[in-house]
């Protein structure tokens, strides 16, 4: 059989809403993907197979996200989806992190946002495995900025891997700051790449707070593996006020729960300097 490899010449219209939806969301099920479509879930698969035979996909169970090599350019969008909300909610969280702090920063576009609403603080000490957050944090002298090593993933600007894992094991902080690719309606917090769970747990061991920042778009968001779940976090931060059931869950579990608006959150690109 011949791979045509990378291409979307020729590609069926609901070819290209399936990977807008991936570019958006970085992963989908076939069960989402067959009631969208109003489609069987045999449907789904063939077209999945057939993406994936363009290198346009990678199928996993249960659904399927984008290839590796489409990392980078997925990066760059994710960097820029619901931006402004990024900022608001990254300012909330700097606003919660004291003056001479230790923290671990974990890896996501919205924790560049973070790392930036953090450069008017001082005397911090950041613990981190995301290249661009030690990047921007290092801008700030006054800053001990500990990067962890490991095997680089180019589509996160991160490192992950047994040897990260490792070296976070060295170390406790007051403060982990997490970011998630969903939530589930049962609290579960869901990400995209099963190499990053150990990472992520072993982030969360040495971190005695757990902040989880998060916009909207990442309610109900599907995601293929768990990462922890809403009893295991300490404060939630998003744009938008949290479904009915989920603002239940984190009433039950004593998890505190801050929502940006544009009236009390200041502009983040003031605090670069």
């Amino acid at each position: 059989m011949t791979l045509i490899g990378n291409t979307r010449d020729g590609i069926s219209s609901r070819h290209e809403r399936i990977l807008s939806l991936l570019e958006s969301r970085g992963f989908v099920s076939i069960g989402s993907l067959a009631k969208s479509f109003a489609v069987s879930e045999q449907t789904v698969r063939r077209d999945l197979n057939d993406l994936e035979k363009r290198g346009l996909v990678t199928r996993y169970h249960g659904g399927a996200g984008l290839p590796p090599v489409a990392g980078d350019v997925d990066y760059n969008k994710r960097k820029r989806h619901h931006a402004k909300e990024k900022q608001h909610i990254a300012a909330l969280v700097a606003g919660q992190i004291p003056e001479g702090a230790t923290i671990f920063i974990d890896i996501g576009t919205t924790m560049e946002a973070v790392a930036e609403a953090l450069l008017n603080h001082r005397r911090l000490t950041v613990v981190t495995n995301h290249l661009t957050v030690a990047t921007i944090l290092n801008r700030k002298r006054e800053f001990q900025v500990i990067l962890a090593g490991g095997v680089l993933k180019h589509n996160d600007q991160a490192t992950t891997g047994e040897a990260t894992r490792e070296f976070l094991e060295k170390f406790r902080v007051g403060y982990g700051v997490f970011g998630i690719g969903g939530m589930t309606e049962d609290g579960d917090l869901m990400d995209f790449d099963f190499r990053d769970i150990g990472v992520s747990a072993t982030a969360m061991k040495i971190s005695r707070k757990r902040l989880i920042a998060l916009d909207h778009s990442k309610f109900g968001a599907e995601a293929m593996v768990r990462v922890a779940h809403l009893r295991d976090v300490d404060m939630v931060f998003t744009d938008v006020a949290p479904p009915p059931r989920l603002a239940r869950l984190m009433r039950d579990n004593a998890t505190q729960v801050f929502v940006a608006t544009d009236a009390e959150v200041p502009d983040i690109t003031a605090l670069r300097h």
